[in-house]
């Protein structure tokens, strides 16, 4: 036989081989020319396989190649993938690896020259000796922080070649930057140049395919292939880093999800495993079975009730602050104006309805740690209505906490004093009248009645409070509308004693704000009022306060 035919032959097997060793899901990966390739999903997927074969058909082809291969933790590496890259390395139809030896250290080298080496991030003192990197794969990306996957785009640069990131992962946390920089901000806005005419585009440059199960967090291409046309599209794009044009792929980014369904190579056993799972935690069924943004860990509130609400969070209508004159240590009513601001500390999810009776809880910083929080509720729908994060002084956020309760028509403020009494006292100076009252006590001189404002954070009120949010949480999560609330919500977990608090380098702020607000409302009525309400004025004047009517300016 012509040995020109034999090659044909073995090339054909060989090509063969490496069709039956890879899963379908992924085909699409070796004819992808973009920046970024990201496989998400559950465990026994075959995310990681299939990057480990994609290195090694790289290494085969592109001599100058030297691809650098990080997880979080230098041990990590050690452990997965290195071993793993060296084991599809043995494959009967590769050739060429094995035979240079290794200098030292951890490396995958090939006799051309080309090049896979590895390190932990870490391992501060190599990865600053590791030079001319010409792709990066990072495994378990969602363990690595932002900063580190910016500073390995910034390393790839000058290769003529193909350049990519390869980011593997499972979905462990909605918290997580990926999901945010991948999923959520798809839909980006670019500078290009299309026949000489430059323009502001926003343009989604993402393919997304899935396999049998679906995930809410893509635009599906289940039973469309991207044609290789479509995949060699190019677009001029401006670079602030090179201050010219260059030219890109137009899909710069792939997204595959896959869970062991898709996974033909997995067997009966470890199958079971991943259905079982349901059966003994359906939180982590979620995430390592369907492969589903999740919360791992014992959270305190119901972790798919948050979860999903996360998802389904809405924007706030308004952000901003209050702005007024303030004379004689007073606010001026009339001068109290609302101010639209993005980076405002106040965001706004419902105006305030004619009638309608608000309830406010507030958290303040205690010794500096948090932040001066409040959270507005609809009485009668009990909706979060607006929400306040303030870091600066107490007397200026109870100003501002002041402005926000009269434009909710005189919401009820409960705002904690167990480690300052300073905003409510603030307020009673200002002249708010309509704040919680936790006990009314003997005044020591005169015997009467006073009241004491604030909510008293204790060993009674705080599990109650607590309690009631969890029950609003896994009952009616739709009345949570604001999204860093729920973020708290995901960190705050029980101690080894059981006391439910926020897990360490994390905030409680918000959770309690809300907590307070449950605990508290039901001094407010929850009635809508037909008819105008005026101020009480005997209760005013026991205050010693005005008994004008106050005005406030409309939004």
């Amino acid at each position: 036989m012509d040995s020109r035919v034999v090659m044909l032959l073995q090339e054909l097997e060989r090509r063969k081989a490496i069709k039956e060793s890879r899963n379908e899901i992924f085909s699409i990966v070796s004819r992808f020319k973009g920046r970024y390739v990201i496989l998400i999903g559950g465990s026994g997927s075959g995310k990681s396989y299939e990057i480990a074969d994609r290195i090694l058909d790289r290494m085969e082809i592109e001599p100058k190649s030297r691809i650098l291969g990080v997880r979080a933790q230098r041990n990590q590496v050690s452990e997965s993938q290195f071993p793993l890259i060296k084991s599809r390395s043995k494959q009967p139809y590769r050739t060429g690896f094995g035979k240079k030896e290794s200098k030292g250290g951890e490396e995958i080298n090939h006799t051309n020259g080309a090049q896979t080496i590895f390190s932990g991030l870490d391992d501060v003192e190599k990865l600053k000796s590791i030079f001319d990197i010409t792709s990066v794969w990072a495994e378990e990306a969602d363990q690595i922080t932002e900063g580190d996957i910016n500073e390995l785009n910034r390393r790839l640069r000058g290769y003529k070649g193909l350049m990519q990131i390869y980011l593997t992962f499972n979905p462990v946390s909605v918290l997580s930057s990926l999901k945010r920089n991948y999923f959520d901000n798809r839909v980006k806005e670019y500078k290009i140049n299309e026949n000489g005419v430059e323009s502001i585009k926003r343009l989604n440059r993402t393919i997304t395919l899935r396999g049998e199960i679906p995930f809410e967090e893509f635009v599906y291409y289940k039973d469309f292939q991207i044609s290789d046309e479509g995949l060699n599209k190019k677009i001029l794009v401006w670079s602030d880093e090179q201050k010219k044009y260059v030219e890109e792929y137009f899909y710069n980014t792939l997204m595959i999800h896959s869970t062991y369904r898709d996974n033909k190579f997995i067997d009966a056993e470890y199958y079971k495993v991943m259905q079982d799972l349901r059966e003994s935690d359906e939180d982590e069924y979620n995430i390592y079975s369907l492969g589903q943004w999740g919360i791992v860990g014992g959270t305190y509130f119901d972790k798919k009730q948050v979860n999903k609400r996360i998802i389904e969070a809405p924007a706030p209508i308004k952000v901003g602050y209050f702005e007024f004159e303030y004379v004689n240590e007073k606010i001026i009513d009339e001068s109290i104006k609302w101010v639209d601001d993005k980076t405002g500390f106040i965001k706004i999810f419902e105006l305030p309805k004619k009638g309608y009776p608000y309830a406010a809880g507030g958290d303040t910083a205690g010794e500096g740690s948090d932040n001066n929080t409040g959270i507005f509720t609809n009485n009668v729908t009990e909706e979060d209505a607006a929400v306040i994060i303030y870091k600066y002084d107490e007397d200026l956020y109870a100003r501002q906490m002041y402005c926000l309760g009269k434009h909710y028509n005189y919401a009820l403020l409960a705002i904690e004093t167990k480690f300052s009494t300073h905003p409510v006292k603030e307020l009673v100076r200002l002249g708010y009248w309509n704040q919680y009252v936790r006990e009314e006590r003997p005044d020591e001189f005169s015997g009467k009645l006073r009241k004491i404002y604030g909510f008293d954070t204790n060993s009674a009120t705080r599990p109650a409070a607590l309690g009631m949010l969890r029950t609003v949480v896994r009952e009616h999560p739709e009345r949570i509308k604001d999204i860093d609330t729920l973020m708290e919500m995901t960190t705050f977990v029980k101690n080894e004693q059981g006391r439910p608090e926020a897990a360490q380098g994390s905030h409680d702020d918000l959770v309690m704000a809300r907590a307070i607000n449950c605990y508290t409302a039901h001094q407010q009525t929850r009635e809508v009022q037909t008819e105008p309400k005026e101020e009480t004025p005997k209760l005013l004047e026991k205050l010693g306060l005005k008994t004008d009517k106050v005005k406030i300016r409309e939004w």
